[in-house]
């Protein structure tokens, strides 16, 4: 569940208070209490990269990545809520339960825009290279094979696709 480094600072704070600490007993911790066990572990100074990094390893949330989504004007669905949405922004990125799967499809501003209803073929192209098949409303999914989470890879491959789509083509809009 968690990195071996993130179980190993956790340990060190825990078997400082005399504590027995297995994975097992990690894994009934909540995320916030993980989150305070590695900062306590860390001491005072943790640099804002390195926070980040805790972060994705922790929650699953890649801040990185999600700031990245404002300037390729890709909004981002997922958990059950909104990540990241702009008015302006030209495709969605739908991510389903405990991200097993993935659906793209144009926004409403994109249509309005460019008069398509569909993703361009210079993005379904790339989709299609990544594995994703077209449904009949003309969005993209994917999900994994094996029924497992889809990778952080293979997300940013999908972000890049979508991003070198909307800086090369649709720049403008």
């Amino acid at each position: 569940m968690f990195s071996q480094e993130v179980k190993q600072r956790i340990q060190r704070v825990l078997n400082q208070e005399n504590e027995q600490v297995s994975d097992d007993y990690i894994g009934r911790l909540t995320k916030v209490e993980v989150m305070d066990l590695y900062l306590q572990d860390y001491g005072q100074c943790i640099s804002p990269k390195e926070i980040r990094r805790v972060i994705l390893d922790i929650f699953g949330v890649n801040l990185e990545g999600i700031s990245a989504l404002e300037k390729l004007r890709i909004s981002l669905f997922s958990k059950g809520q909104w990540i990241a949405q702009n008015k302006k922004d030209l495709f969605v990125v739908y991510t389903g339960a405990n991200d097993k799967d993935v659906k793209i499809s144009p926004t409403a501003y994109f249509t309005k825009e460019t008069g398509l209803i569909q993703v361009p073929n210079a993005l379904n192209q790339r989709l299609k290279a990544l594995g994703y098949h077209q449904l009949e409303d003309g969005s993209w999914f994917y999900a994994e094979p094996d029924g497992g989470s889809v990778s952080l890879a293979f997300k940013d491959q999908t972000i890049a696709a979508i991003g070198e789509v909307v800086m090369t083509t649709f720049k403008e809009i």
